[in-house]
């Protein structure tokens, strides 16, 4: 059973870990933008933070209170994520897609799955590692 100061500990990680993985991609979007001289960037790239950023603390928000209320929810919680993230990201692909077109969508989607991919690693490394580290103390424990 996790304690509220591994919960606080791990919840302040998880979001300096959002943070700054957001702001390694997006220095690589703009890299990228400036370097390869690839235009039409930064639209797709501020959804895409923005995108991540939200999902990802609430993320965070919610499994926190949960983890201090009832861990057995848990499980639950990580399957509902999985699909409610999938959710938003069709809802906000087909967003994009009915302000700018057709024709502006390559970028859109290209940069949105970069990340997109690392929000589902991030989750599935990190909630991984918490609950197997957690599984071993509770077997060293009895």
């Amino acid at each position: 059973m996790l304690k509220n100061t591994e919960i606080a500990n791990l919840s302040r990680r998880y979001a300096v870990q959002t943070v700054a993985a957001v702001a390694v991609l997006s220095l690589a979007v703009l890299s990228l933008q400036t370097f390869a001289h690839v235009d039409g960037l930064v639209p797709p790239l501020v959804v895409s933070a923005v995108f991540a950023l939200m999902v990802e603390l609430a993320d965070i928000f919610l499994w926190k209170r949960i983890a201090e209320a009832n861990q057995a929810m848990l499980p639950t919680f990580f399957s509902a994520v999985s699909g409610f993230r999938m959710l938003l990201a069709l809802f906000t692909l087909v967003g994009c897609y009915i302000a700018v077109g057709r024709d502006a969508m390559l970028e859109y989607c290209l940069v949105f799955m970069a990340f997109y991919l690392w929000m589902i690693a991030h989750h599935s490394v990190f909630f991984s590692r918490v609950t197997n580290s957690h599984t071993e103390c509770d077997k060293e424990n009895k």
